[in-house]
């Protein structure tokens, strides 16, 4: 009877064991499969939280790119509006320039004018040298490639040559109006002497004839000395020479 009981105790006890051990076999099952389930869970929320940190990173970027477009299309217009004073006020710079330049042709076309009447009515040194340049700017004023700016300021340098001519002594060699060739000595304005090649028989331009004038042989050294002078031949010093038209020596 004892035997019995105790038999049945063990089999009670087996049986319980076995069912503990399925329980817990259950339950660590579960567990893998509830540990499982959380780790796809928690790879789920990290892939969303990438996703989403990579969507505000997109984003951002995104907003940063129209704030740059945004400062980028208020200059570009600031700067186009600044353009387009610039264009009106060079098409008006134009139209000044135009009504300019109708004024300024007709200008040059006088200054010419009177440069060659000047020249006609002076002492006639480099006669043929003059009335050329002034022929030459002529065809200047007609030139289609030339800018308005440069044809007057090759007019006004015409001017300053014929004021320089006032101020400075001048030797050169060239034909009288005998076709002889002879040394000319030009002395500012005021005085135009040549002497033949000989050194012999001076003679000076008297502007109230328009013709030259013989003049004593006690000039032909002085002369001969200031074309020396005009050629940097000779040291500068006191020429003794007859003014035309008054006979006597400055």
């Amino acid at each position: 009877m004892d035997f019995i009981r105790i038999t049945a105790c063990c089999l009670l006890w087996f049986c319980t064991q076995v069912n503990a051990q399925d329980l817990l076999q259950k339950n660590m099952n579960a567990t893998g499969q509830n540990q499982k389930a959380a780790n796809e869970s928690q790879q789920k929320i990290d892939t969303l939280y990438e996703q989403q940190r990579d969507a505000l990173q997109d984003y951002r970027l995104t907003q940063a790119e129209i704030d740059q477009l945004s400062v980028y299309n208020r200059q570009l217009s600031q700067i186009i509006g600044n353009q387009d004073k610039q264009i009106a006020s060079l098409q008006e710079q134009i139209k000044e320039i135009e009504v300019t330049q109708q004024g300024i042709m007709p200008l040059m076309d006088r200054m010419l004018n009177g440069l060659q009447t000047f020249v006609e009515l002076d002492t006639p040194f480099l006669l043929k040298e003059r009335e050329t340049r002034i022929a030459s700017l002529r065809g200047l004023l007609l030139s289609a490639d030339i800018t308005v700016s440069e044809k007057f300021r090759r007019v006004l340098e015409a001017y300053q040559i014929e004021v320089e001519y006032g101020r400075t002594i001048e030797a050169y060699r060239s034909q009288n109006n005998q076709q002889e060739m002879v040394d000319f000595l030009r002395v500012g304005r005021v005085a135009l002497y040549y002497l033949p090649l000989s050194g012999d028989g001076g003679f000076v331009w008297d502007k109230t004839s328009q013709q030259w004038q013989p003049l004593d042989s006690e000039f032909d050294r002085a002369i001969l000395q200031g074309i020396r002078i005009a050629r940097k031949q000779s040291a500068p010093s006191l020429l003794s020479l007859q003014l035309p038209g008054l006979g006597v020596n400055p």
